[in-house]
């Protein structure tokens, strides 16, 4: 079971160590009123206040959004630092994403060779939620690499689990008898509780899941009372990669901090088991493929005349010029796993909600 994550806790204190000059901050504001600007070919002088604007803002929006737009290359090893500083967090797959866009793949594989297991695990787990074919194949890689650790593998396999390429990744791996027995049983929860109907029906023919048995109805189970402290480790073993209490796990979908004031026992737990039945306006999905034949599903974080920015499970943002574009479809049913009881005892749901139960408005 996972206790709170020190990085996910870490991930929204700032990066940067060193104050913007008025002089390097006038020349980036500059560069960025320019219709067109080309930092490889810019005089050395501008490169050099951009870089150092750059070193002072590391790991902030700005940075990334500086990075992508302009690929500045030199930025390569402030973002394989912050690729082990932030593993696990948003920030570390915003990495990772614009690594693979500025050609340094290489330089994510020695990165991820140069960790200690748990932290490979939290790396590989940001990488699978870039949710691009190139972040899955690498990840897929590391999984079926006969050297890595057993902890880190399976961390990678639930990850995979969360993203709509990252399913169809281990659903092939799975036909073609190329999943290590290590993460046969974590792959197979994550496939046959998948939002995707057809993938979860050839997962459980694949799999042969165990059938478990039956919880007992909502009204009865609203009578238990459970243990709200196992209930926030189950929180942060099933729920923390998708929402947020008090700040604390991934930006994705609804905040759980005053759950308890808005939803009675009963409601929560069909929440749980209902996922689709009642999906809060915001958090609507999306199935978006491009041309390039590449498929993404999540919320639309904003929708422009030029870019569509897609959030995927995990909290990393997906950009897509609209020429690039090839469909954007609602999805019609809620991007949370409509089997997630079928992956716990029904112990441990009832403990879940009763944290959630009690998480409540402070007056």
């Amino acid at each position: 079971m996972r206790s709170l994550p020190l990085l996910i806790l870490l991930a929204s204190l700032p990066l940067h160590a060193a104050e913007v000059s008025e002089a390097d901050k006038r020349i980036v504001q500059t560069v960025q009123r320019m219709s067109a600007f080309d930092f490889a070919k810019a005089n050395p002088k501008t490169q050099e206040a951009i870089n150092r604007y750059l070193d002072a803002t590391a790991g902030t929006d700005e940075f990334f959004m500086l990075v992508e737009k302009y690929r500045i290359t030199t930025q390569a090893g402030t973002l394989v630092r912050l690729l082990t500083e932030q593993a696990g967090t948003p920030r570390a797959g915003e990495a990772v994403k614009l690594l693979l866009k500025l050609g340094q793949q290489e330089s994510v594989r020695a990165t991820l060779k140069g960790l200690a297991p748990d932290a490979a695990g939290a790396l590989l787990e940001s990488i699978a939620a870039v949710g691009s074919q190139e972040a899955v194949a690498l990840v897929i890689d590391a999984v079926r690499d006969p050297a890595a650790p057993a902890a880190a593998a399976v961390r990678a396999v639930k990850s995979l689990g969360l993203g709509s390429a990252g399913q169809k990744a281990l659903l092939e791996a799975a036909r073609a008898g190329t999943l290590p027995d290590a993460v046969r049983d974590t792959a197979g929860t994550a496939l046959t509780t998948s939002t995707d109907a057809a993938i979860r029906d050839e997962a459980a023919a694949i799999f042969k899941m165990a059938a478990k048995a039956p919880l007992a109805p909502v009204a009865e189970l609203a009578k238990k009372t459970g243990d709200a402290t196992k209930g926030q480790t189950v929180f942060m073993t099933y729920c923390f990669t998708c929402h947020q209490v008090a700040g604390v796990g991934i930006d994705f979908g609804p905040a759980l901090t005053e759950i308890g004031s808005k939803l009675a026992k009963e409601a929560i737990y069909d929440s749980i088991l209902n996922p689709s039945a009642g999906i809060s306006f915001g958090f609507e999905g999306f199935e978006v493929k491009t041309k390039t034949g590449e498929t993404f599903v999540g919320m639309v974080a904003s929708d422009t005349v030029d870019e569509l920015a897609l959030k995927l499970p995990g909290g990393v943002i997906q950009k897509i010029g609209k020429p690039a574009l090839a469909s954007k479809n609602p999805l019609g049913v809620s991007l949370m796993t409509p089997g997630l009881h079928t992956v716990m005892e029904e112990s441990q749901l009832v403990d879940l909600v009763e944290y959630l139960s009690g998480l409540k408005k402070k007056n």
